[in-house]
């Protein structure tokens, strides 16, 4: 989205938030719960939707969850789509399709949480953020979304620059739903269990969930094992075993050193992977004003922390670090190292995807998350495997 009146993009937005006096939550998964976990008591929830059958008619919390065409909205009432980046532009289509406008009687979660405590209590917050140790990966995966099969040598970062990059952030974001320490494979980067540790032990107070995730191929150490035991942290395993089959005995042993520790993970069976696209997609020839609907069109909601900078979208900065977007404009990225407290809605607007380009070079190149120009591909297929 391209700036027009910088400092100012939700002013309409937080009266319409404070114009309802209860919510529904739209999606009971991971986003919804993490949601509840962080803000329940704060924002007052009347129910809940889920596209899932088997949710539906249930209760949560004491409240109904029911199907969106089962939803009767009264006009002081709005729903939160608290559904992640890969499964939203369905349920976004589905809103629009029954006439509900976005930001007046719906509101996607990063919106909702930064705009009701940026002008309630003059406070940052934040869905979540990707922090990237290192892309050094043991798999080679033909649709990894670092872009990792393209790049001609792994990223890994200095452990000192991590802790500056956290410090930088937390002293001008006061809270966050998720804090995701990524990769590549983390398990491989010799410092993932010293940063976990830190961020935890200095702000932990101040994050929803502080979240790695491994490709479940790799055994950390024991003394790795015993520094995240420690922490206050969740571990996504996910499950590529069907991909790479030669490294079940790996995951088994993953698994049960986990609850040997008494570490908390959960294992992710991941259906299917998003095919951004960029050796085939060629958007180049866009004119600007269609370049920034399609990144506006995109469901995309991380951006990625690094080297005292927020990147206004994370699989972009991603390329770039690979070498197959070209080099990123400075309009792409907000300089932490230079944000003073005055320019907090700023930040926020950044955050929520207004940019002065209104577009990141890498749109050019890429598909996107939206409901007509992504591709569901097979998790985990390896680079020269032959299947489809």
């Amino acid at each position: 989205m391209r700036w027009k009146n910088k400092g100012h993009e939700y002013d309409e937005v937080y009266r319409q938030i404070f114009s309802k006096n209860g919510f529904y939550l739209f999606g009971c998964g991971d986003y919804g719960k993490q949601f509840l976990k962080s803000f329940q008591g704060e924002v007052p929830i009347v129910g809940y939707i889920d596209n899932s059958p088997a949710k539906q008619n249930a209760l949560i919390n004491g409240k109904s969850c029911i199907g969106l065409n089962k939803l009767s909205l009264k006009p002081e009432e709005g729903i939160i789509l608290t559904i992640s980046q890969y499964d939203r532009a369905g349920a976004v289509e589905q809103l629009e399709q029954q006439g509900y406008r976005r930001d007046v009687d719906y509101f996607l979660i990063e919106e909702f949480i930064s705009v009701y405590y940026l002008y309630k209590y003059d406070k940052v917050y934040f869905l979540n953020i990707s922090f990237l140790p290192s892309t050094a990966c043991n798999l080679k995966c033909r649709h990894c979304l670092n872009f990792n099969p393209f790049a001609k040598e792994f990223y890994v970062r200095d452990w000192e620059a991590l802790r500056v990059d956290v410090d930088l952030f937390f002293a001008n974001v006061d809270y966050i739903m998720i804090f995701h320490v990524s990769g590549g494979e983390p398990m491989l980067y010799k410092h993932t269990a010293d940063l976990i540790a830190y961020i935890d032990e200095n702000y932990g107070d101040r994050i929803g969930t502080l979240r790695t995730v491994t490709n479940g191929t790799i055994v950390p150490s024991d003394e790795t094992l015993m520094k995240l035991s420690r922490c206050r942290v969740e571990v996504t395993v996910d499950d590529y075993r069907e991909a790479v089959p030669k490294y079940n005995a790996q995951f088994d042993e993953l698994i049960r050193k986990l609850e040997q520790y008494q570490i908390k993970h959960y294992i992710n069976k991941v259906k299917s992977w998003v095919d951004l696209a960029p050796e085939k997609t060629d958007y180049s020839n866009m004119s600007e004003e269609q370049l920034i609907r399609h990144r506006s069109e995109c469901g995309q909601t991380w951006q990625e922390l690094r080297d005292g900078k927020l990147y206004s979208c994370n699989y972009a900065a991603y390329a770039t670090v690979a070498g197959i977007a070209g080099e990123q404009d400075l309009e792409e990225s907000y300089d932490l190292r230079r944000h003073t407290a005055d320019k907090k809605k700023e930040l926020v607007e950044f955050r929520l995807g207004y940019t002065d380009k209104g577009y990141t070079n890498f749109c050019k190149k890429c598909r996107g998350f939206t409901a007509h120009d992504t591709d569901a591909v097979e998790p985990a297929v390896q680079v020269g495997s032959d299947r489809r």
